[in-house]
């Protein structure tokens, strides 16, 4: 009898939701180079689909992520995972729809953020590494009870990796990111809420009815063209000037304002009724 090794990766659309989740429970879902490529390769799939407004990343079991397999530090295997970067999405999601994000974003592990998708993290237990990475690059962080954060990086002799010293001062400021990267020391889904690392802190079994959930809200109810938009100008926001952003914004809203999803966002509003949005 032979059996079959479950896929590293899941990935399920619900009601407007890509939920893509890590799925080796018996290792805290420690990633390997070809289940990263995987998983990046499963984020452009959502990105690309207009049946996707928003997605959703965790992890199966007790862990969202513990980070690089062990079994591949040292080997030099991991140099693999500097992928390249994705082609461009679907015009109806992409560049064409507010600040041209190519400026700042590459290469690396972009494609959360280039998505032009709102991404959610729903952090269950172990966040280390490359796991917490991750979840750095998602908009949106929701942390169980039982998560545990460790930027492990200066414990194992390295830098702060994948954009890490990038993401996180920008997240919390310099002072509280300079103590979890010198310090590399673990903390827990209260003390991340606290430091304002995540949105929310929840008991561990509200943590995915809690995001899946916040996710479909903005899947219904926001217009994914603005969504679009608004994910572009968020991410470019600190490197741009106020004039800059401006401007763009004006640019930007008046385009709006001449799509069916504008016209449907009003109706909706004047009808007291949930909109409709098709992304036109």
């Amino acid at each position: 009898m032979t059996t079959t090794t479950p896929p590293a990766l899941l990935y399920r659309i619900e009601d407007g939701v890509a939920i893509i989740a890590f799925n080796r429970p018996e290792k805290l879902n420690a990633l390997t180079p070809d289940m990263l490529k995987s998983f990046f390769e499963h984020v452009d799939q959502a990105a690309v689909d207009p049946s996707v407004r928003v997605i959703l990343v965790t992890g199966e079991g007790r862990g969202f992520s513990a980070g690089l397999d062990l079994s591949v530090i040292g080997t030099g295997v991991s140099k693999t995972t500097t992928l390249t970067p994705p082609e461009p999405v679907s015009k109806q999601w992409g560049d064409d729809i507010g600040p041209d994000l190519s400026r700042y974003f590459g290469n690396g592990w972009n494609a959360l953020i280039t998505s032009r998708k709102p991404t959610i993290a729903a952090v269950n237990g172990a966040a280390f590494g490359w796991g917490f990475i991750l979840s750095l690059h998602c908009d949106i962080r929701f942390a169980g009870e039982s998560a545990l954060f460790n930027a492990t990086f200066a414990r194992l002799g390295v830098p702060a990796e994948k954009g890490i010293g990038w993401l996180l001062p920008r997240l919390i400021g310099i002072a509280r990111a300079a103590d979890l990267l010198y310090t590399a020391r673990r903390f827990d889904g209260r003390e991340a809420e606290r430091l304002g690392l995540v949105n929310q802190c929840l008991p561990d079994a509200e943590l995915m009815p809690h995001a899946l959930q916040y996710a479909k809200q903005i899947a219904q109810n926001a217009a994914p063209r603005s969504l679009a938009a608004m994910k572009a100008q968020i991410w470019s926001a600190g490197d741009d000037c106020y004039d800059q952003a401006f401007q763009a914004a004006d640019r930007e809203q008046d385009l709006a304002v001449q799509t069916q999803d504008f016209l449907e966002g009003i109706g909706s509003l004047r009808e007291k009724r949930s909109p409709q949005f098709k992304g036109q």
